[in-house]
């Protein structure tokens, strides 16, 4: 299958940032971590970590696996330290230690740190387990309502919790087979597949015997579990057999068009296909027009608003570029794209000596990878700071986090500068 690996996408996991925030933003600057108003001032100021809860409203700070609840005001929200917290919706899931519990968005603990495993069922209950999930023994899930009251589902699982999505949580038996909870912990989806993903818009990746298909929230085959592989991107479905992909509507039931010939490859990029047949890749969107037409080597990710951000050639080269969603070129070529928030992207770039391999008898590149720095460009491939930073995150829609060797700076979307810290004085930041 096409797959696409790599240095790019660990770059990307450090380029991507928290969603749309509205409202104050946490920075941490060098061990000592912050929570600043749109102007750049501080709220919080002169802990060792702290991180956005949810958006604009609640925020945790203190010591790495110490931390206590604020509001956006700063105001400290009830008396419950934790180690970690997630927002879960209709409330919050908090750890101490092992043990998980649950508190309003007060900071007033609603379930106390009892269980070892915790969701919101997202109707003032909970599902839970009070025994260890990752041991070799399943465990029953239990129905805990919002007083702590306990009841026994009868369904036993032996893998850690995700959070309920479309009403439903994978579980797994002893088997290793696949099957999903609904709400109340009742089973409505048998432990039958090797494979299951999460639950979008109702409906499931679910891998067979046969192969891979999509199921919806009762386990009925929306699309049979018979194909090589099976992706889906935005507003589309693809399956690939040995000679053929077909393209479904997001629900799964709408077959769009095909693509038929000999050892296809394919992959989702966006709302668009990308199907490789050995010697050259064709760029289909979502009606089924060709869009592009590339070589073997060609590739995309989804990029910004629409756009693709495209490669094709020896990595590290500048072989990167921003494609349009009808195939056009968006920008120049860089070393390496990669989406930050608000129509702007980092670009990277990397020194390289060029030499020859006697044992591959071609010319190659040695890329010194302490020489990558990132720079800020929008999404016509416009330069708006030139790539001297060690790392550039996205804080929110508008707000990036610069990162150099001597400073850490919070711009808004075009670099500008809101607030410098010095690194070798990150206890004392000074107001840009």
């Amino acid at each position: 299958m096409l797959r696409f690996e790599g240095l790019i996408l660990a770059l990307a996991l450090i380029l991507l940032g928290t969603a749309r925030a509205e409202g104050p933003v946490c920075v941490p600057v060098n061990g000592v971590a912050c929570l600043v108003d749109e102007g750049g001032n501080a709220i919080l100021d002169g802990f060792e970590d702290a991180f956005t809860v949810r958006d604009g409203a609640l925020y945790a700070a203190g010591k790495r696996g110490n931390y206590r609840l604020y509001d956006a005001a700063g105001n400290a929200l009830g008396d419950a330290a934790f180690a970690m917290v997630y927002d879960a919706g209709d409330c919050l899931i908090f750890r101490q230690g092992n043990l998980y519990g649950a508190m309003d968005d007060t900071g007033a603990v609603i379930l106390p740190p009892e269980w070892t495993q915790l969701v919101s069922d997202g109707e003032g209950g909970f599902l839970a387990l009070a025994s260890d999930p990752l041991d070799e023994t399943s465990d029953e899930i239990l129905r805990v309502d919002a007083m702590g009251e306990t009841t026994p589902t009868g369904v036993h699982t032996n893998i850690a919790f995700s959070p309920l999505r479309s009403g439903r949580m994978a579980v797994r038996a002893a088997n290793g087979r696949y099957g999903a909870v609904n709400q109340r912990g009742e089973l409505v989806v048998p432990k039958r597949w090797m494979g299951l993903s999460a639950f979008e818009d109702g409906l499931a990746i679910a891998t067979g015997d046969a192969g891979a298909g999509l199921i919806d929230a009762h386990g009925r085959e929306v699309v049979a579990a018979v194909y090589d592989w099976i992706d889906r991107g935005d507003g589309i479905i693809a399956v690939l057999s040995e000679d053929r992909v077909d393209v479904y509507a997001a629900d799964g039931a709408t077959l769009l068009y095909s693509v038929e010939g000999e050892n296809l490859e394919a992959a989702v990029a966006g709302g668009c296909l990308l199907v490789r047949d050995g010697d050259a890749s064709r760029l289909y969107d979502q009606s089924g027009n060709v869009i592009g037409e590339f070589g073997p080597s060609f590739g995309c990710a989804p990029g910004l608003d629409g756009q693709l951000i495209a490669w094709e050639g020896d990595w590290g080269e500048p072989c990167a570029w921003l494609m349009d969603r009808d195939g056009g070129e968006a920008s120049g070529k860089f070393q390496h794209i990669l989406p930050l928030s608000g129509g702007r992207y980092a670009f990277a770039t990397m020194k390289g000596v060029v030499y020859r391999s006697a044992e591959l008898g071609r010319v190659q590149t040695s890329w010194d990878y302490d020489s990558l720095r990132f720079g800020l460009m929008d999404s016509e491939g416009r330069e708006l700071l030139p790539a001297e930073y060690r790392e550039i995150r996205a804080l929110g829609e508008d707000r990036l986090l610069l990162v150099t060797d001597d400073e850490v700076r919070l711009t808004d979307v075009d670099g500008s500068a809101i607030r410098t810290w010095i690194m070798a004085e990150a206890e004392a930041p000074t107001g840009e």
